[in-house]
């Protein structure tokens, strides 16, 4: 038998799953011909599949190097480099490829699933493009468009191409999913159930469905899906870390929709236990960020000048803690038709760090100028999202740290403090996994000590600001008496009352946070004191809290 009939055997062996044999005829190959380069490639393919990644990126170079002619060498080897994260050699060798054969729709793929990760989105929409044009029925493609639109903002579009997904092949759970996830944060509550019933129906350990999916259903003790993630829980190391996060935070909020507290609160402990253990968190950093805060924004600070040349209304800041109300707040304003919801906006803290190393020492290095410019820049760059809106709402929690700063260089922006009872606020908290990473989350311990920070530096911007700068509104009030809240906020903001402000809960618009679903309903009660039932476990970070 010579070495292609040899290679052919070991292919078929390896096809049929035996990988052992395949691996064998692969190595007696090259001991008696060291140059057959797809004994090597295929020797890198089974050690890719078997996840042994640096093996597998070494036998491929060199099958690739003994024949540096042929594209599937060097698109093989930029996948085993892409899952490795090596994502400048990964683009390297898809040139490569491409140069060879630039007709290859996976090599594209690759080069998009590349950019992507390295953030390079409009570049990445490109070589998707140049998939679906190579080959229509790619699916995958335009599921992945659909992404990079939506993390832009472009909700229509990406519908459109998560649609084609789906229209291509049904069973493309992750389109289904991120189509309902698209619909949820634009209030398209029945249709993302039925997007995401399907992918389950597909594959019922789907987790990353479930989790969207737990948001919008009450779980009742006989529900299917209950007893799928049961089952799903008898053998967790099958997923992935965040997926066993996910899986834990579900069947949470299922044992408590059934009234199952004691139970519903283990799952909430190891949900939150495993996602601690996958960040890093410093208790000594967030106290010196309090420390800084308060020693560079002093009396003095505050007694000088402020930068007029700023004094624009338009920017209205909603802060807090996450779970305080502010997405609810959010709603209510942006029902009035001269204000617009620009969301979570990271947009001042980017410019600031465009501007300085370090937040908040180094601001003492700026002059006068330089300041104005950090609140024009953000004025000019807010303005680009809505041109022809009175008001633009930047919800952005954390932006409470740049309140000193906000009230120098924006002294006609307005900030809308949300606060809520601080055991309640930190026990939701507490039952949520964030889009974002809120480091301080997911310890009990933490978090209080988190929040007590929090509230100290309130209390001081609280002392040293200035009257009309800042409104703080209780969750609990908002809650008792709607309308009489909604119009104290509004005649802060300066504007006439409007009744659209009434129905907030049919407002269109993105709503991208954890709080997507609630906001849609009218208000409602069950999520004040809800922490009670949980009060025996909560008790650690209860004296926290209470704590002088």
């Amino acid at each position: 038998m010579n070495s292609i009939q040899a290679i052919q055997m070991a292919a078929r062996l390896a096809n049929q799953g035996k990988l052992v044999k395949a691996q064998k005829i692969c190595q007696d190959i090259i001991t008696s011909n060291e140059k057959f380069h797809p004994a090597y490639h295929l020797l890198g393919q089974l050690a890719f599949q078997d996840g042994r990644l640096d093996i597998a990126a070494q036998l491929l170079k060199n099958a690739s190097d003994l024949d540096p002619k042929r594209a599937s060498y060097y698109r093989d080897l930029a996948e085993v480099l892409f899952h490795s994260n090596k994502l400048k050699d990964t683009l390297l060798f898809v040139r490569r490829a491409l140069d060879i054969n630039s007709e290859d729709p996976k090599t594209h793929f690759l080069s998009g699933l590349t950019l992507m990760k390295n953030g390079e989105g409009e570049l990445a929409i490109k070589s998707f493009e140049t998939v679906i044009n190579l080959a229509p029925n790619f699916g995958a493609a335009y599921n992945n468009i659909g992404s990079l639109l939506e993390s832009s903002g472009r909700l229509d579009e990406a519908i459109k191409n998560y649609k084609e997904a789906i229209r291509i092949d049904a069973n493309n759970i992750q389109a289904q999913n991120n189509l309902a996830s698209t619909m949820i944060a634009t209030g398209d509550m029945e249709r993302a159930k039925k997007h995401l019933f399907l992918a389950i129906k597909t594959d019922p350990s789907y987790i990353e469905a479930h989790h969207n999916l737990s948001g919008l259903k009450k779980y009742k003790k006989s529900d299917q899906d209950l007893k799928n993630l049961k089952k799903i829980a008898k053998d967790p190391i099958k997923l992935s870390s965040i997926n066993q996060v996910r899986l834990h935070f579900i069947l949470a909020k299922a044992h408590s929709d059934i009234g199952e507290h004691d139970r519903a609160f283990f799952y909430y402990q190891l949900a939150n236990t495993k996602m601690r253990s996958n960040l890093e968190y410093n208790q000594k950093v967030a106290e010196k960020v309090n420390i800084d805060l308060i020693n560079v924004f002093n009396i003095d600070y505050f007694g000088s000048d402020q930068i007029l040349d700023n004094e624009d209304p338009t920017p209205i800041f909603i802060v807090g803690m996450p779970r305080s109300g502010s997405t609810l707040v959010e709603q209510i304003v942006a029902s009035h038709s001269e204000v617009y919801a620009a969301g979570e906006l990271t947009l001042l803290g980017d410019i600031i760090k465009s501007k300085i190393d370090k937040f908040p020492v180094d601001l003492e290095t700026l002059n006068k100028d330089e300041l104005k410019n950090i609140g024009k820049d953000y004025l000019a760059e807010i303005k680009k999202i809505a041109p022809n809106a009175k008001r633009i709402v930047d919800k952005m929690p954390g932006n409470y740290q740049f309140i000193g700063l906000i009230s120098k260089i924006l002294p006609g922006a307005r900030i809308i403090h949300t606060k809520r009872n601080p055991i309640d606020c930190c026990f939701s908290i507490y039952t949520r996994l964030f889009l974002e990473k809120v480091h301080y989350a997911y310890d009990l311990g933490e978090l209080g000590n988190y929040y007590k920070l929090y509230e100290d530096l309130m209390d001081y911007w609280r002392d040293l600001l200035s009257d009309g700068i800042m409104i703080e509104v209780n969750y609990e009030g908002v809650v008792g008496d709607f309308e009489g809240e909604a119009r104290k906020i509004l005649d802060f903001i300066d504007l006439e009352w409007e009744d659209s402000v009434l129905g907030f809960h049919k407002q269109a618009g993105v709503i991208k946070t954890a709080s997507a679903a609630q906001v849609r309903k009218p208000i409602y009660q069950t999520s004040i004191q809800r922490w009670r039932v949980y009060e025996k476990h909560l008790r650690p970070l209860i004296e926290l809290l209470e704590q002088k």
